[in-house]
């Protein structure tokens, strides 16, 4: 016979208002056959099997779940759970709240109606014992810790639950999310030597396939889309106190000359020129 034991750790500090808050975590051993409701919560919280079995019930349907499951409580909702009368189940539990939490259930796909997620509950589990320590700790930080374990968790559960991502997530959904990462990417990567072939490595894909998937969504050729970030961020650094050689390599080009032909090709002027006009407009 397993001996029963359950645990709990509280927030130390949290504070009212916030977008989430994570409540509680705790870690039990349950009873044969041990019940809780039938019950109404104003929080969600979510239970993820260690070892054991038992079932969960909620809007007339019960589910059976095992090591590794595990089963969402929603806010207002009636439910029951129960453990196994021979293989009486372990868990750990989350109790969270807040705008962001709804936010987080509804982008995972998880609903009253579809309250589980079966398997990969590994990181769960590490979440849940992460919190449990965090808030024991009493750290003013504990809050930080709590929501960024339960965003790994989230992550995790997300992808059990919707391996090829929420509905928006369809494929012209990927081709425009894709195309604005290697926006990004571009972004980021405005002053250094940046080429299309390394930008298609790092984000796995075929040089080829990517300057196609990019030109449809963007409009323009990665080349382009480039050249059009680098010349608008010059434009702006030229109102700044730099010289033409400390602009021409914050956007990418050592060479001042270079940068000078590339400016005036782009918009007509120099960057000296550019410089002297009062409207700041090529």
């Amino acid at each position: 016979m397993k001996k029963r034991f359950s645990t709990m750790a509280v927030h130390p500090n949290p504070r009212e208002g916030e977008e989430l808050t994570v409540l509680f975590a705790g870690h039990s051993q349950t009873e044969p056959e041990h019940r809780m409701g039938p019950q109404v919560l104003d929080y969600y919280l979510v239970h993820t099997v260690i070892e054991g079995t038992g079932t969960y019930r909620c809007r007339d349907r019960q589910y059976e779940l095992k090591a590794g499951d595990s089963f969402f409580i929603f806010p207002g909702e009636l439910h029951t759970y129960q453990s196994d009368a021979d293989d009486p189940w372990r868990y750990r539990w989350i109790a969270f709240r807040g705008q962001k939490a709804g936010h987080w259930i509804q982008t995972a796909g998880l609903t009253p109606d579809q309250p589980v997620v079966i398997g990969g509950g590994e990181t769960a589990l590490q979440a849940a014992q992460a919190i449990d320590r965090s808030f024991r700790s009493g750290d003013w930080t504990a809050g930080w810790e709590a929501e960024g374990w339960l965003g790994l968790a989230f992550a995790c559960w997300a992808k059990r639950n919707r391996p090829e991502g929420p509905p928006s997530y369809g494929r012209a959904g990927i081709a425009a999310r894709e195309a604005d990462r290697a926006a990004r990417w571009m972004e980021a990567q405005l002053a250094g030597n940046v080429s299309i072939a390394r930008m298609a490595r790092e984000l796995g894909y075929h040089r080829t396939h990517l300057t196609k998937l990019f030109r449809s969504e963007m409009g323009m050729a990665p080349i382009r889309y480039l050249q059009k970030l680098r010349m608008d961020r010059a434009k702006l650094l030229l109102r700044e106190a730099l010289t033409v050689e400390e602009v021409a390599a914050s956007v990418g080009y050592p060479d001042a000359l270079y940068f000078s032909k590339a400016f005036k090709k782009w918009f007509g002027c120099t960057p000296t020129d550019y410089r002297r006009r009062p409207s700041g407009n090529p």
